[in-house]
């Protein structure tokens, strides 16, 4: 009796074989390629986005000055600067400004707080977009009320490609 085994029926320990293996890797990789829940469920729209925001109240368009290049050739590096106008004082004031982009990966781009000792509602940032899209901007003022704006912007590099 001859302990040679043909290279047809090799197994290891385990009692794996080549085709085993490579089977198990194929399937792994369908199941990986289907889509999962989160992508399978809409990402919610703008308008559903600002409302999330303002807790349901619409927010009146103007008072904001939205800085945003039409053209951006590269996403990874907008430069943005918002003004919203406001006196700034200890009963008038912007509480707030908030940055949506609703085609990014996290739509909300950025939140930032300000009071009546900022002296002025004016922030300048560098944001990363996605791809193509419209990009909003929300303020809240001291007496409850929301203010916005919005500008389209044409990205010919897109940024957050790898979901972050």
């Amino acid at each position: 009796m001859s302990s040679a085994i043909s290279p047809r029926s090799r197994r290891s320990e385990a009692g794996l074989d080549r085709r085993c293996v490579l089977a198990g890797a194929a399937a792994g990789l369908l199941v990986s390629a289907l889509p999962g829940r989160a992508a399978t469920e809409p990402s919610p729209d703008l308008a559903q986005l600002i409302a999330r925001v303002t807790e349901g109240v619409a927010p009146e368009r103007g008072r904001i000055t939205l800085s945003i290049p039409a053209l951006a050739e590269n996403g990874n590096s907008v430069d943005t600067r918002i003004l919203v106008e406001s006196p700034m004082t200890g009963a008038d004031y912007v509480r707030w400004i908030h940055l949506i982009a609703e085609k990014n990966p996290f739509p909300d781009m950025a939140r930032f707080h300000l009071g009546p000792r900022a002296g002025r509602a004016e922030v300048s940032t560098t944001l990363r977009i996605a791809q193509s899209q419209k990009v909003a901007v929300v303020a809240a003022l001291s007496d409850g009320r929301f203010v916005m704006t919005d500008a389209d912007i044409v990205v010919t590099l897109s940024a957050c490609i790898d979901g972050g």
